[in-house]
């Protein structure tokens, strides 16, 4: 697999990686929320329980409030490529996915807890993601654009000009099976 020259894109496909590492493990219930940052600056992940995704939207998080000092303890974990460290971990700058998959089950005890069993459907569309993402097209949820839409999930073309191919298509990605929150979003 190539390596994409962006470290910020690397360290963002690392952190989808990461969680494909979890289902792996058995914490299939584990979903992620990658969009852009209402500047459009930062790349954001929100990893919670499929509980605080929404049945008509199976990729949208409820937010259910946050503030940095208890992040160990909310319900989601947050990352962004706005910020110097992985969830704030100041050992983890270099780890591969397994190394922050071992992390995440460490450090976020509860959130992990709650993510255990399995999702055959989930996992196997988050492996369609993962393997785009791999490729350079970076999923985003919702962003501030005119291309946002509720139907599908949107990528990002991030690909360099010499990982790309005339005449390919560009991919889609349908929105995940539904969630397990009842209320519309």
């Amino acid at each position: 697999m190539l390596q994409h020259p962006d470290p910020i894109t690397r360290r963002a496909v690392r952190v989808l990686a990461m969680v494909g590492e979890l289902h792996k493990r058995g914490h299939q219930k584990l979903r992620a929320m990658p969009f852009m940052s209402s500047s459009g600056h930062a790349w954001r992940c929100w990893i919670g329980p499929d509980t605080l995704f929404y049945r008509n939207h199976g990729a949208y998080l409820r937010d259910p409030g946050y503030s940095e000092e208890v992040q160990s303890t909310s319900p989601s974990a947050r990352y962004t490529t706005g910020a110097d460290h992985y969830f704030d971990w100041f050992d983890a700058d270099h780890d591969d996915a397994r190394t922050l998959a071992d992390k995440f089950l460490a450090r976020f005890t509860e959130l992990a807890r709650q993510g255990e069993g399995w999702s055959y459907a989930y996992a196997g569309w988050y492996q369609r993601l993962l393997g785009l993402a791999e490729r350079g097209w970076m999923p985003v949820v919702i962003h501030d654009g005119p291309s946002c839409s509720l139907k599908n999930i949107n990528l990002f073309d991030l690909r360099p000009a010499d990982w790309k191919v005339s005449n390919e298509k560009e991919p889609s990605l349908p929105l995940p099976p539904s969630g397990k929150l009842q209320e519309d979003r």
